[in-house]
């Protein structure tokens, strides 16, 4: 989800994505409000991604690692979670692009 909301807004910050009892939610910043139609895409990207078959890789990194990766991009919420943590490693997942 987190891809597909970035290759749709593109300057879109994200926050957290935990799993919950029924799915899972995922915190992002974006500038104005997500309509209905909005969600509607973003499903169906989603789903074409899962139709490609991608692969999803985990890569494990030192937290300075990660850090500096995320600053990079611009992911300011993901470092303030990461400087939160007691932990040295920590897990990077990609896809795709």
């Amino acid at each position: 989800m987190a891809s597909v909301v970035k290759a749709l807004y593109p300057d879109a910050k994200l926050g957290i994505g935990p799993a919950i009892e029924n799915g899972f939610y995922y915190d992002f910043d974006i500038s104005g409000q997500l309509s209905p139609d909005d969600l509607l895409k973003i499903e169906e990207k989603m789903r074409e991604i899962i139709e490609t078959d991608y692969k999803f890789e985990r890569i494990l990194v030192s937290k300075d690692e990660a850090v500096k990766l995320l600053t990079e991009r611009g992911e300011s919420y993901k470092v303030e979670l990461l400087k939160g943590i007691p932990e040295e490693k920590v897990s990077l997942y990609t896809h795709g692009d």
